[in-house]
């Protein structure tokens, strides 16, 4: 994507909030970053350390990053303009957004006598302003979801989009979604989780009457084509092999991804994302991808009896380090409902998703989860810095 036939390199500010030079770096892919830094981004665990993994995704030369007093405009012109010229076969662009004002008049008069291109990231109006030389050549705000993945050497298979009478039933399920796995229960026991190899019938489902009045949507799906009511329960002939499948968890993973569509705010919105790992047969799994302004936030979806578990946090946290760290979104989305928990095992595990940066939504929110994806896209709860 570069903006001339020259390699490309891409000057950055470390100090502040990193996102536009994430943003930046993903969109050009360049050649060889050179990072400008103020000597307090430098310090353990600020800026630097936070931006730094990431960076050397994205280049094939990430250089030793340059310390400046970030008030002393010398200082930092001069770094600036030392580092361009030793590459001057380079076509430069710098990306003064970060870091104090005085760095980036710094970077930009330094940038202009060396005939870059200067860009300043306008996160919040998803622009760029050129300050001088070329414009980028496409939109560095808008990414799918696959593209987002493969700019981290990630090749995805996202599900198909599933059929309206689908999502219709899975929102049907928000609305009650601890019953959701109480009649999961009752499929289990009636071997709905077995091999499923021709229509059968699943005899005697002793079903609430709430649970009951799912059930002209489930045959409108096609889950199941008959039901029969008898003084005992209920008998229903399945004819799709995944009934169990979509009642096992899928139903969240649906509702999660319309959500984010009703949201309206997402570039780009997949469910059930697969990443083959090399050299196994298993393969990764995200249930929710969003991108959101060329950053990506990320789903859990748990349909468990007992969701809470600090695994799945871990699980979620390590997906995201292989994808952006600290810059992907990350929630966990489960249908138990906080009044079905035992008060201190749900505060123990929110103080474990705080201490991540995880976002939790509990069954009860469910139904809110289109205000709540936008809010984590737009202003979330943990800044990705």
């Amino acid at each position: 994507m570069s903006v001339s036939n020259a390699p490309t390199a891409l000057l950055l500010l470390i100090g502040g909030r990193q996102t536009p030079n994430i943003l930046s770096a993903q969109f050009l892919r360049p050649q060889i970053i050179a990072p400008i830094a103020s000597q307090q981004a430098l310090q353990p665990g600020r800026e630097w350390d936070k931006v730094k993994p990431i960076l050397k995704q994205l280049s094939s030369q990430l250089l030793s990053p340059q310390a400046v007093n970030a008030f002393d405009l010398n200082d930092v012109q001069t770094a600036c303009t030392t580092i361009m010229q030793q590459y001057h076969d380079m076509h430069w662009i710098c990306n003064i957004t970060c870091a104090t004002t005085i760095m980036s008049i710094g970077a930009y008069e330094a940038g202009k006598a060396c005939q870059a291109s200067i860009w300043y990231f306008n996160t919040n109006g998803r622009q760029v302003v050129v300050l001088a030389g070329q414009a980028p050549q496409g939109n560095p705000y808008r990414l799918s979801v696959a593209d987002y993945l493969q700019i981290y050497g990630r090749i995805v298979k996202p599900s198909e989009p599933p059929a309206q009478s689908w999502i219709d039933l899975a929102w049907i399920l928000a609305g009650t979604p601890d019953e959701v796995l109480d009649f999961r229960e009752l499929l289990r026991q009636a071997k709905t989780n077995t091999s499923y190899t021709a229509p059968r019938w699943l005899q005697q489902l002793p079903l609430t009457p709430s649970i009951a009045a799912w059930l002209p949507n489930i045959l409108a799906a096609g889950l199941i084509d008959q039901v029969q009511a008898h003084s005992n329960g209920y008998d229903l002939h399945q004819c799709h092999p995944d009934l169990w499948k979509f009642f096992d968890g899928l139903w969240l993973e649906i509702v999660a991804w319309d959500a984010a569509r009703r949201a309206g705010c997402f570039d780009d919105c997949c469910f059930g994302v697969e990443i083959p790992v090399a050299g196994q047969s298993a393969n990764n799994q995200i249930d929710l991808a969003l991108t959101f302004a060329a950053s990506m936030l990320i789903g859990e979806c748990k349909t468990e009896k007992d969701p809470f578990k600090t695994a799945h946090l871990d699980q979620l946290s390590s997906i995201a380090d292989m994808i952006g760290g600290s810059f992907v979104g990350k929630l966990f989305i489960t249908a138990r409902s906080r009044q079905q928990v035992n008060p201190d095992t749900l505060r123990s595990f929110e103080d474990q998703a705080k201490a991540r940066e995880i976002v939790v939504v509990t069954g009860e929110q469910l139904t809110e989860l289109p205000s709540i994806l936008e809010q984590e896209a737009r202003k979330p709860t943990y800044p990705r810095v």
